[in-house]
């Protein structure tokens, strides 16, 4: 030990008088490098002994050391067959052991909700209708001029026209600048005359590999546009007078005309130097073409095939017949149009028109299974597309081809679930009904074939309990959030729904009840707290919904009460008003579990969930029962919450369920049936429940009407 200073043994020294006086001496430099140093080396220390002595690391260490019968030797040699473990073979080790591959796992859970698509195109049923149909020469055309001239080169009218003005006006502003400034500098004249032969010769030079470089991209491109039936230009009086030649007969040769001119309207604007899109002289021309085959396409091809409107049968049954060999060409020509159209086409309420116009053509899209496979994706993504109006046009046009097809009702389910989960990986206060609508016609349409739709759904709740049981074997805050997620959470709530819906009619979703109820269960008790309240509440509705449709009793109030026994709940409340919509959120922010809005929001919302759990057994035998226990956790709460305004909604709770405990008792006391004798369980007060003239059923209508009047929806 070094020797210490005399003035550092003064202030050392307890009986000297200078120890009072004098601070201790500041660290110096070297000091503080040394205090650095210990730190360093005290934290490599603690993380070594937590490494090796806590339980992830010993577990670790087990399974390492169970899979070598003995110690590397120094020699090199291993094992007892003197084999000695190279770089593949601690590779092999590492993917044998679950422990060394957490990363892969994360990401093979993060995955396995989805179901496995089959990302083949088959567009072999349209592949004669690439090009135009073959024109009758004589069909009339019009021009809008005055010398009745078609002007081959008449570019399309639309919103960028004043553009183009403008810039045109700019250019010749520059060159009336640039001859100015000629006519005051001759020699600056003859400067530009003198290279303007070489500039212009290598312009032209540049051009011409331009041109052969563009001639030969449209060429691949767009190949059906090398040899249209007619350069000529569609006039709107064109088009007026062929919709009139084929409304008067259909057969005649202006249907061609017409659907050529379809064509070139549905590929408008995709590629601005094609003739297609030279050929149409207006947008109004655009929305006449439009509008006219979209709406007289499918009267046109029954007047021609002989099918009346409402047989759908005796199309299928024509297809080998001479009258559907004459129609195909056309058939196909507007089928394949109609996906490129769909396709380019971004407006919702213009799709949202042409669904609902092009719903009556399902049943020919039906004699294409690979054109309906194509179909059916483009309407999958229109479902998800957050428009209402859209949503609802999509999924009636999905169950129109998936009735007609049964075939591509695979296809719709994966792809309709796989967007279900992409589309519900965020919830807010703005898309939560569009998710809601997707989930309700989700349900609608795997209710269609119930025994294929019950595999894939017991495959999926498989998949849930997997993730949870080993979220419940690790509860690290990692693990944790693969199911505090909306995607986890939305799942679980789909085949709650599913279940409620075909319960009754079919019993292979039976066994799907009791695993879902599991999972539940188990996200609420891996996810406690008073953070969590919107959760569990979300997780006691479902609860609600799976109690309902098969008349078991689930323990909903513990769900609740688990979670406003807490002490945050009775903290002093705040001035601060906060809008806060427990429909949009799974975790409440640590900032607002304090906020008076807050817990008035908790106490109420517990309120609504409840009232639907009680409502439901109000007039079984077991009520009293079941009321026992959340009675008492009822009353403790009105006694310890400092809310004002919430003593009187929990006091009317309080009240209305001890009537209907009481009024229960009662009829129990007088019924001289045994409690296994269970058919007279279900009929105890069934007159009463038919009358729903009870006090607590119109207790919860109140409850319900205050929840709509309050514009909560009810989680």
């Amino acid at each position: 030990m070094e020797a210490l200073a005399p003035q550092h043994i003064a202030r050392l020294n307890p009986f000297s008088p200078t120890v009072a006086i004098f601070s201790p001496p500041l660290p110096t430099l070297t000091t503080q490098r040394a205090a650095a140093a210990m730190a360093k080396k005290l934290g490599k220390k603690a993380r070594k002994f937590a490494h090796k002595h806590l339980q992830g690391g010993a577990k670790r260490s087990r399974k390492l050391r169970s899979q070598f019968n003995r110690r590397t030797r120094k020699d090199g040699k291993g094992r007892e067959d003197g084999g000695r473990l190279d770089g593949d073979g601690d590779e092999e080790m590492r993917r044998s052991d679950p422990t060394m591959n957490t990363h892969d796992d994360e990401a093979t859970l993060a995955n396995s909700l989805e179901f496995p698509e089959d990302e083949n195109e088959f567009d072999g049923d349209l592949s004669d209708s690439d090009g135009y149909l073959s024109e009758d020469p004589e069909c009339p055309y019009y021009s809008d001029s005055e010398d009745g001239d078609v002007v081959k080169d008449c570019i399309v009218q639309d919103g960028l026209d004043g553009q183009n003005n403008d810039m045109n006006l700019a250019v010749k502003k520059q060159k009336k600048k640039l001859k100015k400034l000629l006519d005051k500098d001759p020699e600056f004249a003859n400067f530009l005359g003198k290279w303007e032969s070489e500039l212009v010769s290598h312009e032209s030079d540049e051009d011409s590999d331009e041109q052969d470089e563009m001639d030969s991209g449209d060429d691949g491109v767009d190949a059906g546009d090398k040899n249209p039936p007619s350069d000529k230009i569609l006039t709107s009086k064109t088009i007026s007078e062929w919709c009139q030649l084929v409304s008067k007969d259909p057969k005649a040769p202006a249907l061609r005309n017409l659907l050529n001119a379809f064509r070139d309207a549905c590929r408008f604007g995709l590629h601005s130097n094609s003739l297609s899109t030279q050929r149409l002289q207006s947008t109004e021309v655009f929305y006449q073409i439009i509008t006219f085959i979209l709406s007289e396409a499918d009267n046109i091809f029954r007047s021609l095939l002989d099918i009346p409107d409402d047989d759908k049968g005796k199309l299928m049954n024509l297809r080998n017949g001479q009258k559907w060999q004459d129609v195909e060409p056309l058939i196909k020509s507007y089928l394949r149009n109609c996906l490129d159209l769909l396709s380019q086409l971004t407006d919702n309420q213009i799709l949202t028109n042409i669904l609902t116009r092009l719903r009556a053509s399902a049943v020919y899209f039906s004699a294409y299974p690979s054109t309906s496979r194509r179909l059916l994706k483009i309407l999958v993504h229109f479902w998800a597309s957050g428009d209402q109006s859209l949503s609802l046009s999509s999924f009636l046009m999905i169950r129109e081809v998936v009735s007609l097809l049964p075939d591509c009702l695979d296809l719709c389910l994966t792809k309709g679930y796989n967007t279900y989960l992409s589309s519900s990986k965020l919830v807010d206060n703005r898309n939560i009904k569009n998710i809601d609508l997707f989930m309700n016609c989700l349900v609608e349409l795997y209710s269609l074939d119930v025994q294929k739709s019950g595999e894939r759904a017991a495959t999926s709740v498989g998949q849930l309990s997997a993730i949870l049981r080993q979220v419940s074997k690790s509860k690290e805050k990692e693990d944790l959030l693969k199911i505090d997620n909306w995607q986890y959470i939305n799942c679980i709530n789909l085949w709650v729904r599913f279940i409620c819906v075909n319960y009754k009619d079919c019993h292979n979703v039976h066994s799907l009840l009791s695993s879902t109820a599991q999972i539940i269960r188990g996200v609420a008790y891996l996810l406690p707290g008073m953070r969590y309240l919107p959760l569990r509440l979300k997780l006691a509705q479902m609860l609600n919904e799976l109690s309902n449709c098969n008349q078991m009793f689930f323990p909903v109030p513990s769900l609740i009460f688990g979670c406003l026994e807490f002490r945050e709940i009775f903290q002093k409340e705040q001035t601060e008003k906060t809008n806060i919509h427990f429909s949009s959120l799974l975790k409440v922010p640590r900032n607002l579990l304090k906020s008076r809005d807050f817990q008035e929001q908790c106490i109420l919302s517990a309120i609504e969930v409840l009232s639907a759990h009680f409502d439901q057994w109000s007039y079984h035998v077991s009520f009293p029962e079941v009321a026992t226990i959340p009675l008492i956790l009822l009353k403790s709460l009105h006694e310890r919450t400092t809310i004002d305004s919430l003593h009187r909604p929990l006091k009317r709770l309080i009240d209305q369920v001890s009537e209907n405990r009481d009024f229960v008792q009662r009829k129990r006391e007088v019924v001289s049936f045994s409690p296994n004798d269970m058919s007279s369980v279900e009929s105890f007060l069934e007159d009463e429940k038919m009358s729903g003239n009870a006090s607590f059923t119109q207790y919860y209508i109140s409850v319900s009407k205050n929840r709509q009047s309050r514009g909560r929806k009810s989680v």
